[in-house]
């Protein structure tokens, strides 16, 4: 009996470093205009160094991504793995950033990210669709 192959799946990333790590690579592809700034708030830090940081401006729970686009247009991503709750600190901050008028979101997978992006306005050179997605 012949043997039949499953189809390739895409499997999906396991933790938010590689969420975010494919989300960039594949924006930068897509959308190179949209610049992403990455905020490092979740870093394991001694006492010391946390309080360093929070001297110098780091707001627990803000998202991880700032995303950047000509015309003025900001959005924020915070990444999340498959298990992954959001704290309180988190919480706040997407529903303040959203009442101020900033599209914020979280994304557990990096084309969501990308499609939230697109639904927001920001350009894209191959929009998201196709070639399996």
């Amino acid at each position: 009996m012949a043997e039949t192959k499953k189809p390739a799946t895409r499997r999906s990333p396991r933790n938010e470093i590689a969420i975010q790590t494919l989300f960039r690579s594949r924006l930068n592809c897509r959308a190179p205009q949209i610049k992403v700034v990455a905020i490092p708030n979740a870093a394991k830090r001694g006492q010391y160094a946390m309080n360093q940081a929070l001297r110098e401006g780091m707001k627990p729970g803000f998202p991880d991504v700032m995303c950047l686009a000509p015309g003025g247009k900001i959005a924020f991503v915070e990444f999340k793995d498959a298990r992954g709750a959001l704290s309180s600190k988190q919480e706040e901050w997407l529903d303040g950033l959203t009442a101020m008028g900033f599209p914020a979101t979280v994304s557990r997978d990096p084309d969501h990210a990308m499609r939230f992006l697109q639904d927001n306005g920001f350009p894209f050179v191959f929009e998201m669709g196709g070639f399996g997605e």
